[in-house]
């Protein structure tokens, strides 16, 4: 057997070439991937907390509408009260009836009483009267020891009558010569802050508090803790102090978890809402997106059917989940189907002939007090004809028929009924009775009010910009389709305000902003009078269309708007004009339209207007073809803006 030879060294050289050329380009290529995933997670994390915060600063303005709401609901209360005995100051047991009506009616009261100079419970909602002295309660010194009428909101403490933490609004009662006579007092369960605060998901570690100004904790969820003194945190000590609401990143007292904090101060009591949010909950999202981008690259230098497995137990997931959720609603609408209905039988004449026990929790009446009347004595008027309609076709229809209608309850007020009538025949054919199941839906009645109104107002958040006020780019979209259908003529004016980059870095992200609400409120006010649009491009950017304009009009206006810029005379030292300017490009156009070829014409003037030493106004036409010049790179582009700004 003849001995091996070595390999060649050129071979070995021309492999090793192939190789290192192979793990060069996979190593560009992952290099180019990684970058990309890099720098798309990056910008998609400042997006997320960005969304996060407008977010969180909503809805901590929105649980301070409800705390509003909640204790001037009580206020209006107490202060109805102590109005009515200044001149009836001994309005008779019957006033024990009043009170509790008046818990009745507002959701947010557990008990109403009145107490006398000595701490006794004179009236009260609750039933019977309770025989108590709230002397020794700290709202009461306190009233005995201030000769203030504002309202105190004490707690929370625990009720002598129900046991449960109760919150306490109060207000003095004073003679006709103005010495103390008593408190009325009314008092808030905590539970009803606890139920409503956990219908909000704020993800793990999430947390909502309400808090008096001196930093005392009213109730914190979902902790449930109370009393804290909390007046030593970040929160009372800097932030508080310099404005009403704010949002930064802070550690929670509570369980000392790294949290993205939203706070309000209510504007007509002494409280605070405070929201807080995780910040692994407000990244939670984007580490989740991030995790998909970097799978995705995986599997673009590994393998398909890696991507295409992962996608089918995505799906497969979200229809388990889909299908968890459909159970969960069907379940609970069985069980909300069969709770508290009332069973009306009535004869042809509408004679109620029978009422079951459960009309005491709906409309307050025993039902002996209601057979052998006529349901139309308890129904609205204005619903009675209806009602009588849907009567009128019940024979016609075996398996029976609903009406929605109103009816009054013993204490006057007005509820919302949802009935089922069903037509039932006697075994010898005669008709025999009206069947009819009533169900309480005053509560979905509001609910589907409130939705509406807040449905109405995510809708207009969602078109305008909440720096400027201005509409935003999704309504300046919507503004130029519009236009375009009935318009034979129009001018499209991208305006970017010059050298602001500096103007931050010299006053501050306070001080641009301020700049650019009176930018906003300048063209908002200039274009009135042309019937344009004015709406926030984005960043210093801003976008006005001007229907039936042409290009003498546009420039003229142009003009116009950059000088009142100039004339507002605010400072801006990083510009060489030493005050701030704006540029502005514009293209004109007539119909039909093509509205993405009149912003990216407008877009080109900008950059030309930009590229002449700012502060000037450069048409389209003038702007589309520069001698000598090639087209922009994206990277040119990316640089061009970034020396715009």
């Amino acid at each position: 057997m003849s001995p091996r030879l070595p390999p060649s060294r050129s071979w070995i050289g021309r492999v090793s070439t192939a190789t290192l050329v192979v793990a060069m380009f996979v190593a560009a290529l992952a290099a180019c991937v990684l970058g990309l995933v890099v720098w798309k997670g990056y910008d998609s994390r400042k997006i997320a907390l960005a969304q996060s915060e407008t977010e969180i600063r909503n809805l901590a303005h929105s649980l301070a509408e409800h705390a509003t709401h909640t204790f001037q609901g009580a206020d209006v209360v107490l202060d109805d009260i102590v109005s009515f005995l200044k001149w009836r100051p001994d309005p008779g047991e019957a006033f024990n009836q009043r009170l509790h009506a008046l818990a009745d009616n507002l959701p947010q009261l557990s008990d109403v009483a009145i107490i006398d100079a000595g701490g006794a419970v004179a009236y009260a909602s609750a039933s019977p009267l309770p025989l108590l002295n709230n002397a020794d309660r700290s709202y009461f010194r306190h009233h005995q020891d201030h000769a203030e009428h504002k309202l105190l909101i004490t707690g929370p403490i625990q009720s002598r009558t129900s046991g449960q933490e109760v919150f306490v609004v109060s207000r003095r009662l004073e003679t006709s010569n103005g010495r103390f006579a008593g408190v009325v007092v009314a008092t808030i369960a905590s539970d009803y802050f606890s139920s409503f605060y956990k219908t909000i998901d704020l993800g793990v570690g999430g947390s909502i508090g309400l808090l008096r100004s001196d930093g005392r904790l009213l109730i914190q969820w979902p902790s449930l803790q109370s009393g804290r003194d909390m007046s030593e945190v970040a929160l009372f000590q800097s932030p508080l102090r310099d404005t009403p609401d704010g949002y930064y990143l802070t550690v929670s007292p509570f369980d000392g978890l790294t949290k993205y904090l939203a706070y309000r101060r209510l504007d007509r009591y002494p409280l605070v809402v405070t929201v807080a949010r995780t910040e692994d909950s407000v990244l939670e999202r984007w580490r989740d997106a991030v995790a998909s981008d970097a799978a995705v690259a995986t599997a673009m230098l590994a393998c398909v059917v890696l991507l295409a497995a992962g996608l089918a137990a995505q799906l497969r997931s979200r229809q388990e989940v889909q299908n968890l959720l459909r159970e969960r609603d069907a379940h609970y609408r069985l069980i909300d189907a069969n709770m508290g209905d009332v069973i009306v039988v009535t004869d042809p004449g509408g004679i109620m002939r029978f009422v079951s026990m459960s009309v005491e929790t709906v409309l307050a009446l025993p039902p002996e007090q209601l057979v052998g009347r006529s349901w139309t004595e308890l129904v609205h008027a204005d619903d009675v004809p209806a009602v009588l309609a849907v009567g009128a076709r019940l024979r016609e229809s075996p398996a029976g028929l609903c009406a929605e209608f109103r009816m009054r309850r013993a204490e006057g007020d007005l509820i919302w009924l949802e009935a089922n009538f069903a037509y039932a025949r006697g075994e010898d054919g005669p008709t025999d009775c009206v069947v009819g199941t009533l169900r309480d839906i005053t509560k979905r009645k509001a609910m589907e009010q409130e939705v509406k109104a807040l449905n109405a107002r995510l809708a207009e958040l969602a078109r305008t910009d909440g720096l400027t006020g201005l509409p935003n780019r999704r309504s300046l979209d919507g503004f130029i389709d519009r236009t375009a259908a009935s318009a034979t003529t129009m001018a499209v004016l991208m305006i970017d305000v010059d050298d602001f980059k500096g103007f931050n870095d010299h006053f501050g992200h306070q001080g641009g902003d301020d700049a650019l609400r009176q930018l906003g409120n300048l063209f908002s006010s200039l274009v009135t009078g042309m019937h344009g649009f004015a709406a926030r491009y984005g960043g210093e950017e801003f976008t006005i269309v001007l229907p039936g304009a042409e290009a003498a009009a546009a420039m003229s206006f142009a003009d116009s708007l950059r000088a009142s810029v100039r004339g507002l005379a605010v400072r801006n030292p990083a510009s060489a004009h030493g005050c701030l300017t704006v540029s502005i490009g514009f293209a004109c156009g007539t119909a039909p339209f093509d509205s993405a070829l009149l912003l990216r014409d407008a877009d080109i003037a900008l950059y030309e207007a930009k590229r002449r030493g700012r502060d000037c106004c450069v048409a389209a036409t003038a702007a589309a073809f520069v001698a000598d010049a090639a087209p922009l790179q994206p990277e040119q582009e990316s640089a061009s803006a970034d020396t715009a700004s």
